[in-house]
């Protein structure tokens, strides 16, 4: 789990989501951020819907202020409590704005970032063909899904398997084989869309071999392209 989709889950849960195993969990620091920034978030202050004219009123009040000289008060002048009471509902002004700026800008910073970093993460896996199949060739794309990964295999070479067989596909790491799908080729050569419920960090290697349709499961050993990864 990202950074980003961590924070994003705490924004709308109050608490972080469930991490995978492999996940880099926040520090403290971020921790904390998370939750200072949530609890703006949350500040019904920074979404208070101003007055109206409000703004005309402050621009015209920064206007004059840029248009009026500079110097000192001159002695024996009191401003009075009107002028207390406009410089402190101009304090509360800024406040407000500046609180409603941060949080949006904080919310659309996460927003974005979950946006960009939930897109389709591709990593490309080029495989060869063996002695079997020696012309052949293949890339496999692989795209990070809430489901798993899905594989795209742009297969070149590799003729069409012969009645009786089938190809399928593999994912193949220290804890042994996983099957990702099976094709046979026979309507010409294209793209093979395979899935896989493991990760290619814990299965490096893909592979393709030639089946013959006798209902066991486990692999033939006839291996056709593989990533030598």
């Amino acid at each position: 789990m990202t950074s980003q989709r961590w924070l994003a889950d705490y924004l709308e849960q109050g608490r972080p989501g469930a991490q995978e195993p492999e996940a880099d969990a926040p520090d403290l620091a971020s921790a904390d951020a998370a939750r200072r920034l949530r609890d703006l978030l949350a500040d019904p202050a920074g979404w208070a819907e101003p007055p109206a004219g409000l703004l005309d009123q402050i621009l015209a009040g920064i206007d004059s202020e840029r248009a009026a000289p500079a110097g000192p008060r001159r002695p024996g002048i009191n401003p009075g409590p009107a002028a207390g009471r406009n410089g402190r509902r101009r304090s509360r002004v800024r406040r407000s704005a500046g609180a409603g700026a941060a949080a949006l800008l904080a919310a659309a910073a996460v927003v974005i970032g979950v946006v960009v970093t939930s897109g389709p993460a591709t990593h490309d896996v080029a495989l060869a063909g063996t002695r079997l199949a020696p012309a052949a060739s293949a890339t496999a794309k692989l795209h990070a899904t809430p489901s798993g990964l899905a594989i795209e295999l742009d297969v070149s070479g590799l003729p069409p398997s012969p009645p009786g067989y089938y190809y399928q596909a593999w994912m193949k790491g220290p804890r042994g084989l996983v099957t990702i799908g099976t094709f046979h080729l026979r309507g010409g050569p294209g793209t093979v869309e395979l899935w896989s419920a493991v990760s290619l960090a814990g299965y490096p290697t893909i592979t393709v071999t030639r089946e013959p349709e006798d209902g066991d499961p486990a692999s033939s050993g006839q291996v056709v392209l593989t990533s030598h990864r």
